[in-house]
């Protein structure tokens, strides 16, 4: 049996196709990069937005009617909130299994394919278009938060952390596998161990993965402000942390705030960057914000507005307001007219490029420890394509082939796509940097 996999959405959603293509492969199922060659194709779909909602149907629609040789299976956060009538249902997929019932996947897909298993196998299967060099580590599920415009806890449940044992042990195997970074993910990555006995903290897993694993870069994905705390930003001292951060602000207005239910406002977040800045000068700071929240009037907007500018980010996504059916905001007074929140969506864009692109200055003429993952076409030329420790994504060109190895890199321009240009270092620069 071939398997294919694919997804909508989030990190933590390329961490679970992960993490099924590994066991897969493990058991001797062949994982495709090719739906045309897949006997099962697998779909982890995504809620986030009513555009993530319209690409999941959009996918799973797709691959249903493009390949029927194959049978499609669906899952994730939009298979799990969906009101989709059955018989419609069906027109996207052949079986769907909700978040709860997600491991039964492996276990169903095993079953199927036991006839033509032949053997334990241990390399990191290719996902095309998804694969990547760094691993995605699911460290935790669920949300104990009630976001007002967030169906995270009605798609994924309450917050549930993985065993520390567990992620040590999954990590260790990706190490083996050649992983020189692992990207700990989870929907509320920052209660990490919250609900466990003895209760911990996601810097106690993170010195365990230090200590216990011999990774060169671990990463964190997205964290609340709320969940950012001196212990976690003290562990930003050892290099082998990158040092970037993830950390939603959503709105520079905390009556909008208050609205949104989000437990934190403006000034307990700009305490928490003046501290993680004081901590460790020139961290990455990366943010999510959202524009034209019901109630959000221009006055409030230009608020917001003022306190993102101050805030000096390293960049981040801005988004139009997304009225999703079973949350608080769907039905709120107040509901912003889409071309306005289209409007302002464009000048926090506009504002967070800027931040972005002075980051990017700051840091023209300095080295870098680049993780490459792929060649790409650059203004018609063959480069290869990686990340910097603190996320900068960096182009340079080489005769040598540069997939997942670190290598120093200067940083000499900028592009006009949000990245730089940059060259290797010389040898000495380059042994120097490890």
């Amino acid at each position: 049996m071939k398997v294919f996999l694919n997804m909508v959405g989030c990190r933590l959603n390329q961490a679970e196709i992960e993490q099924l293509a590994l066991s897969l492969t493990e058991a001797g199922v062949e994982v495709v990069s090719n739906p045309e060659d897949a006997d099962e194709i697998v779909i982890n779909t995504c809620c986030v937005t009513a555009k993530a909602s319209a690409d999941s149907r959009k996918m799973l629609r797709h691959h249903k009617a493009h390949y029927p040789n194959a049978r499609v299976i669906g899952t994730g956060c939009w298979v799990s909130v969906s009101q989709e009538k059955s018989a419609e249902q069906t027109q996207m997929m052949d079986q769907a299994y909700v978040n709860p019932e997600k491991e039964q996947i492996l276990v169903d897909l095993l079953e199927k394919a036991a006839p033509d298993r032949y053997g334990f196998r241990q390399y990191r299967p290719d996902l095309g278009a998804r694969n990547r060099t760094r691993g995605f580590v699911k460290v935790q599920d669920g949300c104990d938060n009630r976001c007002a415009y967030c169906l995270t806890q009605v798609a994924r449940g309450r917050s549930v952390s993985t065993e520390p044992n567990s992620v040590v042990a999954y990590a260790q195997k990706l190490q083996n596998l050649g992983v020189r970074e692992i990207v700990l993910t989870g929907v509320q990555l920052g209660s990490w161990g919250k609900d466990l006995s003895p209760r911990q903290t996601l810097a106690d897993l993170v010195t365990m993965l230090l200590d216990q694993t011999k990774i060169e870069r671990i990463r964190l994905s997205s964290i609340e402000p709320w969940d950012v705390g001196p212990e976690l930003i003290d562990l930003f001292k050892d290099p082998r942390l990158c040092p970037h951060l993830h950390i939603p602000l959503q709105s520079g207005s905390d009556n909008i705030l208050r609205k949104m239910n989000r437990p934190i406002n403006t000034a307990r977040f700009w305490d928490m960057l003046e501290f993680i800045r004081s901590v460790k000068p020139g961290l990455s700071i990366t943010t999510d914000i959202i524009c034209g929240f019901p109630g959000e009037t221009q006055e409030l907007f230009e608020q917001s507005l003022e306190f993102i500018e101050k805030c000096r980010f390293s960049g981040g996504h801005v988004f139009p307001f997304s009225a999703l059916e079973g949350t608080a905001a769907f039905t709120m007074d107040g509901q912003v007219q889409h071309s306005i929140r289209k409007e302002r969506t464009s000048v926090v864009g506009q504002v967070l490029a800027e931040a972005q692109r002075e980051f990017f200055l700051r840091r023209l003429g300095q080295n870098a420890k680049v993780l490459f993952e792929s060649r790409v076409k650059l203004q018609g030329e063959w480069v290869w394509q990686g990340w910097s420790e603190d996320f900068l994504k960096v182009y340079t060109t080489s005769p040598e082939n540069l997939h997942n190895q670190v290598r120093c890199v200067r940083l000499d321009d900028l592009t006009s796509e949000s990245s730089i240009i940059g060259q290797l270092c010389n040898q000495s620069e380059d042994k120097s940097e490890d």
